[in-house]
């Protein structure tokens, strides 16, 4: 995420990255509790997309990047957070 927003300040680009994951895992978290075993995975990914979206617009709106770049950021921040989570789980 870093490398992608090095032409931003690294304090805002933090500050942005975290506070988006704030807003958005609490929420996608409440919701995948809510999913039987059968709907898991496909509403896992329907989650993630969601969250994806609405991170792309947090950082289209705080780091003002072309919406291309802003998705960048987000596809790259949920597919590192999703792995990670699967490595742990």
């Amino acid at each position: 995420m870093l490398l992608l927003a090095r032409h931003y300040p690294l304090r805002r680009v933090t500050l942005t990255t975290i506070s988006a994951n704030g807003l958005t895992h609490p929420l996608a978290w409440h919701i995948a509790s809510k999913l039987s075993p059968l709907q898991y995975f496909t509403g896992l990914w329907w989650i993630e997309a969601g969250v994806v979206l609405a991170e792309s617009l947090w950082y289209l709106l705080w780091l003002c990047p072309s919406p291309v770049t802003a998705l960048r950021f987000s596809l790259l921040s949920n597919a590192a957070s999703l792995g990670i989570g699967w490595l742990l789980w």
